[in-house]
């Protein structure tokens, strides 16, 4: 009898240490300062996006947020939007230049805009600007601007100000 006992005791403890590493994470996201980013960087309602960029380029918005997470340990990307609490970063794409899709038709680029959030309260922001000009195509260059822009977010992310210009000037 006691043996069973024994087994319950670890079967509650190994179910309590999972729903704490399953909710524990963001809790630790503030406590630990990081800074919470959507997984997904998403255009902004009055974006300036050539149609068939956001038809073909089905991935836009997806690179930018990892590669500021590769770049910046302090940085914890999360699922939703309700999920961006305590300090947290909205990122949003303004603009794309991309005269036609494909390789030959003139320099790409990708504008983002991004305020940092303490509290409910804004404390930085800023806008950032990436071009390419030699990749394979108009969606390969612009992911590779969401890349560069991604590292330009955590440089500035290492002292944030308001009102700063990144990337390309």
């Amino acid at each position: 009898m006691k043996r069973a006992g024994s087994v319950v005791e670890v079967l509650v403890v190994a179910s309590t240490m999972v729903v704490a590493t399953t909710v524990a994470p963001s809790v630790n996201a503030a406590a630990d300062g990081q800074i919470r980013v959507l997984e997904e960087t998403p255009p902004s309602p009055a974006a300036d996006i050539p149609a068939d960029v956001r038809k073909d380029c089905d991935d836009l918005g997806e690179e930018l947020p990892r590669a500021l997470a590769r770049s910046s340990r302090r940085v914890a990307l999360v699922d939703s939007p309700r999920d961006l609490t305590g300090k947290y970063l909205t990122i949003e794409i303004t603009h794309v230049r991309a005269g036609r899709v494909g390789a030959f038709s003139g320099p790409k680029y990708m504008t983002v805009r991004g305020a940092l959030i303490e509290n409910g309260k804004e404390i930085a922001d800023f806008e950032a600007k990436r071009g390419a000009l030699k990749v394979s195509n108009t969606c390969s260059m612009l992911d590779k601007a969401e890349k560069e822009l991604g590292t330009d977010i955590a440089q500035w992310l290492e002292h944030p100000r308001p009102h700063s210009r990144l990337g390309d000037k």
